[in-house]
């Protein structure tokens, strides 16, 4: 019978295994840690928080210009300015009203972001934080109709800061009333710019 022989190898006793030892990642991490002790001072939260709030309206209002193309009946957007909300009602009977079984939802700004009124407007000097020609009233609230074409029932712009307003926290959302288009822009430097760049 034929047996076979396993061949052993000699290992060389100060030959170290591959690999890191748990005080060199402590090292790692220490020096990790150290450095984002330096930068985040410099990170900008609050334009964070703002710049998602101008996002976060712009998708509102897209959302629901496409939902009025969709369903082919109007869509009606209300801001909230006191409490930092859009209301999106899908106006199933076109009335402009909430009516019974009518879909309603709510988008909140971020926290710590806010309507207000900015130094300027994107199109020209501003009075509010919520600008058109022919902004309608629904509940109280300023509002925007989508119509079945995806055109709104005014132009729009408006406009979102921190509590703090400096004046780089300050972002535009505007809508084009024939369209329905929608941009959002940033506050830098005294001028607008659009938000995407």
């Amino acid at each position: 019978m034929h047996q076979r022989h396993s061949q052993c190898r000699d290992r060389d006793p100060n030959r170290r295994a591959s690999g890191y030892t748990l005080i060199e990642l402590m090292i790692v991490l220490a020096i990790v840690a150290i450095i984002a002790l330096f930068a985040y001072p410099r990170v900008n939260f609050t334009q964070f928080q703002v710049d998602a709030a101008a996002r976060g309206v712009r998708m509102t209002l897209q959302n629901a210009q496409r939902l009025a193309v969709t369903r082919q009946f109007d869509v009606v957007v209300s801001i909230d300015q006191a409490h930092g909300k859009v209301r999106v009602l899908e106006d199933n009977n076109n009335n402009g009203a909430i009516d019974g079984g009518e879909r309603v939802t709510w988008f909140t700004l971020e926290d710590g972001a806010q309507f207000v009124t900015p130094p300027s407007g994107v199109n020209g000097p501003v009075g509010s934080a919520i600008v058109g020609s022919s902004i309608t009233t629904i509940n109280g609230l300023p509002s925007i109709i989508f119509r079945r074409d995806g055109a709104g029932s005014t132009d729009l712009e408006l406009y979102i800061s921190s509590q703090r307003q400096q004046p780089n926290d300050f972002r535009g959302v505007t809508v084009i009333q024939s369209t329905g288009r929608t941009d959002w822009y940033k506050y830098i430097g005294a001028t607008w710019k659009p938000g995407n760049l």
